[in-house]
């Protein structure tokens, strides 16, 4: 049994305390340290020197995730075509449209799953690149059946007085980066998360409109405050998710 009463260690190898990074047994027991304020506040320091290599991802994730949707709105709008042609009307049209969006969610998954591991990594003073939006394709069958399972509940959960679907959407937010990062199945990573964000999930709720507003913001001036707006959201994400979760080392 721990002592809460010792004194909290520091990892001296690589001179990194992480005192505040959690696992993923303490993650869904609610044993772990959330602050709005710190986390922002951490994630603005280590945007220096890590700006370049989250707009490198970012800009891959774009041009890719682009390149997929273009690629199979091709191939299902030859389908359509067809459809028309041989007189099926609207519903082939709905349903390949359907098949469509379904594929596309599927083969982005590990590139939005690859751009959060970019903040988690610099958030762990790990090493990483703008590349590791690739990195994760190896897990796209996990990874495109908890994003689809993800939005049918918390779809279910908007239409159950819409109450359920924000709980939902703000208690999955840590869940795909468990996959990829902790080998987790769908259904157990949508699970830790929501069990996880639960014990706090007011704070998440707080921190999820902390980085609307900071991206709006960054917006509204010209686009140039996006230059260090989403590096930020980038890392407090990645800072969040550490103390949550913790690293493949503390578990």
């Amino acid at each position: 049994m721990s002592d809460i009463y010792k004194a909290p260690e520091a990892n001296l190898a690589n001179g990194t305390e992480t005192d505040d990074s959690g696992s993923i047994e303490k993650g869904i027991a609610g044993d772990y340290s959330f602050s709005i304020g710190e986390t922002i506040s951490e994630a603005w320091e280590r945007t220096s020197g890590n700006k370049g290599t989250i707009w490198v991802g970012a800009i891959l994730y774009l041009v890719a995730s682009m390149g997929i949707s273009f690629v199979i709105t091709l191939i299902t709008g030859g389908g359509a075509a067809f459809s028309l042609e041989s007189g099926q009307g609207s519903t082939g049209l709905g349903l390949l449209g359907l098949l469509a969006q379904l594929i596309t969610t599927v083969a982005c998954a590990p590139l939005g799953v690859g751009m959060a591991m970019i903040g988690i990594k610099i958030a762990r003073d790990e090493q990483t690149s703008g590349t590791e939006v690739f990195s994760h394709f190896d897990k796209i069958v996990p990874l495109g059946i908890a994003t689809i399972v993800m939005y049918l509940l918390v779809g279910v959960g908007f239409l159950l007085l819409v109450i359920p679907g924000i709980y939902l959407l703000v208690a999955y937010i840590l869940a795909l980066p468990l996959i990829a990062d902790r080998n987790l199945g769908p259904w157990a990573a949508l699970e830790a998360s929501r069990k996880a964000i639960s014990k706090n999930w007011f704070a998440f709720l707080g921190f999820l409109i902390v980085l609307l507003l900071i991206y709006i913001a960054g917006g509204l001036a010209l686009l140039i405050g996006l230059i260090w707006a989403l590096p930020l959201g980038s890392i407090a994400y990645g800072v969040a998710y550490r103390k949550v979760f913790g690293s493949p080392n503390h578990i």
